[in-house]
């Protein structure tokens, strides 16, 4: 090793004991951006999916959240009552990898419900750092199946709803800075394919009046990455890891009307990890 990694490598050490906290002041946007919608959320019980809940409502929109346990989709909603008790906050028990059960469960929340989604956020997934030599078909299926296929067949469902209804709305596909990655690990490959899938699904639904656009976040302090509330991370350029509430703003700016004339596009928030550098 070199000098000047050695150095690196030194400076990187004594920057773990110098810890950045969770409470980083996130400004947060409050407003009318979103009033009178509402917005399907998967994965919505816990990090990103919640903070973005959280956003919307803050914003007047109505909230649908799906998890796959349903305690914690109770928890989640209840939660959100406690400073959003004038808006509809549901919770509806959705496991992504059960593509049967997608059509009933979405047929039951639009057909018996008054409300009318016209924001749809695929957020649900997994994640697998197992890389090529180690994986597994059980690993490679888990995650395929919940961040790629699940996702795929779920949007159908919503997309035709949405045309049927002409309902001219938003879906938001929640990517990551994976996709740019060389793919090694079934994470890789599910994150890539679903920022293509963003810019067909954006030229097959504009003409309805859909528009659809992709968040690809970084490294996030979430409970999949880490507990801990340090979220210094000196291999980032911007030396800490995003926080869910970063994401959920501009979510939130992305499904608005705001951005109706971004169609197909991928925003990239990973203070600079993937985008000025390479980090593995």
């Amino acid at each position: 090793m070199s000098f000047k990694n050695n150095i690196k490598k030194g400076i990187n050490e004594i920057l773990r004991y110098m810890p950045i906290k969770k409470y980083v002041n996130t400004p947060v946007l409050y407003g009318e951006l979103l009033k009178g919608r509402t917005a399907l959320i998967t994965g919505g019980t816990s990090g990103i999916g919640y903070e973005i809940a959280k956003s919307f409502l803050r914003n007047g929109a109505n909230v649908v959240i799906t998890g796959r346990n349903n305690k914690k989709l109770e928890k989640a909603c209840e939660e959100l009552k406690k400073d959003f008790s004038d808006l509809i906050i549901r919770g509806v028990q959705l496991d992504n990898c059960n593509i049967l059960e997608m059509q009933s469960v979405f047929d039951t929340l639009t057909i018996n419900n008054s409300c009318c989604i016209d924001i749809f956020v695929n957020n649900a997934g997994v994640l697998n750092k197992t890389s090529f030599g180690l994986a597994s078909e059980s690993d490679w299926d888990l995650v395929m199946n919940s961040d790629l296929k699940g996702p795929y067949f779920l949007t159908q469902f919503v997309a035709k709803y949405m045309i049927d209804n002409k309902i001219e709305g938003n879906i938001l596909n929640v990517t990551s800075s994976s996709a740019i990655r060389p793919g090694l690990n079934s994470y890789h490959f599910a994150k890539n394919s679903m920022m293509n899938f963003t810019k067909g699904l954006a030229k097959e639904l504009i003409e309805h009046g859909i528009v659809v656009n992709g968040i690809a976040p970084g490294p996030t302090a979430t409970s999949m990455i880490s507990d801990d509330d340090n979220i210094s991370r000196p291999a980032s350029p911007a030396k800490r890891y995003c926080t869910p509430e970063e994401i959920a703003n501009l979510s939130t700016i992305l499904v608005s009307s705001i951005s109706r004339m971004v169609i197909g596009d991928t925003l990239f928030a990973t203070g600079g990890c993937g985008t000025i550098t390479f980090d593995d």
